[in-house]
């Protein structure tokens, strides 16, 4: 019920806003003090009405709920019995205008009908990761947001016409780029290792289907067929119906070991997509246009990001929006014959973009466009010292576009990979933990270099993808000599641990295509490398215990990341360690504990015995990973007293990075 606080007159209907005698807004309930009056209360019902002698309600004077019984209605002062048919004949007249001047402006040339383009900026609240991967709706009137809430990662909604927004309940954990179904009703994200669909009306989160660990990042778009077509890292372009059911990979765009295929978009037949492809030195990034129908491919342009196609007002030929080096481009696009025309021209310049090729934009079907403008943030990273309850304590060095890390074990040096935005080459360094100065090891094209250090810190390997092959190398830390090759393989290699008595290293070893499976690379002998634990699912992350008799790994043959622990050399004896997902185990260097990141995003602690048979603990949350800003949860050193926890910390330091906004992005180009 509301009612008038000015003449007192109650009304049924919620959904009035004003008095309809003075026109008073309406409040919610009953008012009491000055306006207080004996002059019986007005009812209007909502809902079904009677007619004559049965539509009638009663309120006490000074009441607020209708009783049972005969009522009479009251009607207001203007709307009386006898004018009510003249009043109907007006509305009448009024809507008989009304569709007469719309149906004549309808076929008439509007002089004010050109879009106006408008800028402006929107927060997303909390403390977040830095990570801040944003979407639009198709429909333009909702942004999507990756943001912090008391320590866990969800998606926050914004209507594009509103100050406020939400977290959304049911995305905890969401990471990668969530997208949209094709009428603005729907979401789908990944968390926990999973695809999952969130349908907005009633808040229910479905899961959809399991996903593959690869931090190459993680996309999808949505057609009008509900057909969703997806990547995770190197997995190639996935198709699964978006009201569930089997993956399936999409005909021509398989797991290929020459490069990698991510970030497709549906244009507007639904049928072809645009999409991104990286050869596999990551020297070169191309834009092509896919189907869903044929393996057949067509290349568009060279380009430094993904690729979004918006469309034009009055339906003819859009635009491509893309990146090269730091700015937003857009070129003029026909998505029915796919052809290009003009050159490419400044959208913003200056747009953020990821070191897996990803642009932080997004545009709607009507012209909105969101980015973010935070091109340095991806740079801006620096080392710092987390303590059991996720505190800083300290940090290492300057900001810098750090990649990855490994802490020698007498950690007095990190092994640091770093590549700057634009760069096709890493260069491998070591950092002085004590002085911050810094020397520089080796380079490579490819993936990143990924060091291990041996037991006496006197040594580094990493992989390398010199001369076109794929190599460990190992060099003297002191940069004395050159680099010796260890291992020359025909797919790629990454180091992982190098045991204690200084013997044997441990490795993964996985093109696009296979699995990843942990080999062994003995350093006497002939040093022929054997396989150590194969499943038929993805098997990695190994690291030897402190006393070298048992290795800690990571697999998803269970159908979920769980870390697991063996003997080394491998006996037919394993022992679970995670009981609710985990991944990125680490061995303390006392042996008694192991740590490892749970998909849920929490660091966890678990209490082992290593002595004769190995026992594990119940595990333990530490805390949640994005307390550390980390760009990624899984790459971290522990201390050798297992009391701090050092990470990549990305600079954003209390709120999340701004949001820009425009409106009609397009508008007035084709003057």
């Amino acid at each position: 019920m509301k009612r008038c606080p000015e003449c007192r007159r109650d009304y049924y209907d919620d959904t009035l806003l004003y008095c309809l005698d003075d026109g008073t807004a309406l409040v919610q309930g009953t008012v009491s003090g000055a306006h207080l009056t004996d002059e019986p209360a007005t009812a209007i019902l909502s809902g079904d009405r009677g007619s004559g002698d049965d539509l009638t309600a009663v309120l006490d004077a000074g009441g607020t709920t209708a009783r049972s019984g005969p009522v009479t209605l009251r009607l207001p002062s203007f709307f009386s019995w006898e004018r009510l048919p003249w009043l109907l004949a007006g509305l009448l007249l009024l809507t008989l205008v009304g569709v007469t001047i719309r149906l004549y402006t309808r076929h008439q040339p509007a002089a004010d009908s050109e879009p106006v383009r408008a800028a402006f900026n929107i927060q997303p609240p909390g403390r977040t990761t830095g990570a801040g991967q944003i979407a639009i709706s198709p429909d333009g009137r909702n942004i999507a947001a990756l943001a912090t809430f008391e320590g866990k990662n969800m998606i926050w909604l914004r209507p594009i016409d509103s100050i406020d927004g939400r977290a959304v309940s049911g995305t905890e954990g969401v990471a990668g780029f969530p997208f949209w179904s094709p009428d603005s009703r729907s979401m789908a994200f990944q968390a926990g290792g999973k695809l999952k669909r969130l349908d907005l009306a009633d808040g229910t989160v479905r899961e959809l289907a399991d996903l593959p660990s690869d931090i190459r990042g993680f996309d999808g778009t949505w057609n009008r067929d509900g057909k969703i077509v997806y990547f995770m890292g190197g997995s190639g372009l996935l198709q699964i119906p978006a009201a569930g059911g089997k993956p399936a990979p999409l005909n021509g765009y398989e797991p290929r070991p020459d490069g990698i295929d991510r970030w497709p978009k549906f244009l507007p037949d639904g049928k072809h997509f645009l999409f991104l492809s990286t050869n596999s030195e990551q020297s070169k990034s191309e834009v092509y246009v896919g189907s869903t129908e044929s393996p057949e491919r067509k290349l568009l342009f060279e380009a430094d990001s993904n690729a979004v196609y918006s469309p034009s007002s009055d339906g003819r030929s859009g635009h491509i929006l893309f990146a090269r080096g730091e700015a937003l481009l857009a070129q003029k696009f026909d998505p029915d014959s796919q052809q290009l025309t003009g050159e490419p021209f400044r959208v913003a310049e200056r747009i953020r973009r990821n070191f897996n090729s990803r642009g932080f934009f997004s545009v709607s079907n009507n012209g909105n466009l969101i980015y973010d403008a935070n091109s340095g943030v991806e740079e801006a990273r620096q080392f710092t010292w987390y303590d059991r309850k996720g505190t800083a304590v300290g940090t290492i060095g300057q900001a810098a576009p750090l990649l990855n890390l490994e802490l020698s074990p007498d950690e007095r040096s990190l092994a640091v990979a770093r590549r700057p935005l634009g760069i096709t080459t890493s260069e491998l360094v070591l950092l002085d933990t004590v002085r911050g100065a810094t020397s520089r090891l080796g380079t490579t094209p490819g993936d990143l270099p990924q060091p291990v250090w041996s037991p006496d810190s006197k040594y580094v390997v990493w992989n390398d993808f010199s001369e076109g092959k794929f190599r460990l190398v190992r060099r003297l830390a002191s940069g004395v000599g050159d680099a010796e090759v260890l291992l020359e393989s025909p797919i790629r290699v990454f180091p992982t641990s190098w045991s204690p008595d200084g013997r044997f290293i441990l490795y993964s070893a996985a093109d696009n295509v296979s699995k990843r499976d942990i080999w062994v690379l003995p350093l006497d002998g002939d040093r022929r490398p054997y396989l150590f634990y194969k499943s038929p699912q993805e098997d990695w992350d190994a690291f030897f215990s402190p006393n070298g008799k048992f290795i800690v790994y990571t697999s998803d043959e269970s159908g979920k990341n769980e870390v697991f622990v063996q003997t080394f050399p491998a006996s037919a004896e394993r022992w679970p360690v995670s009981n609710n997902g985990g991944m990125s185990p680490r061995w303390v260097k006392n042996g008694n504990e192991i740590i490892y990141a749970q998909l849920d995003g929490k660091l966890m602690s678990v209490a082992v015995k290593t002595d004769d048979k190995f026992e594990a603990g119940v595990p333990q949350p530490l805390f949640d990973v994005t307390l550390a800003r980390a760009p990624r949860g899984d790459d971290y050193a522990v201390s050798n007293d297992g009391q701090r926890f050092l990470f990549i910390s990305r600079g954003t330091e209390s709120v999340a990075l701004p949001i820009t906004v425009v409106l009609n992005w397009s508008a007035g180009l084709d003057k």
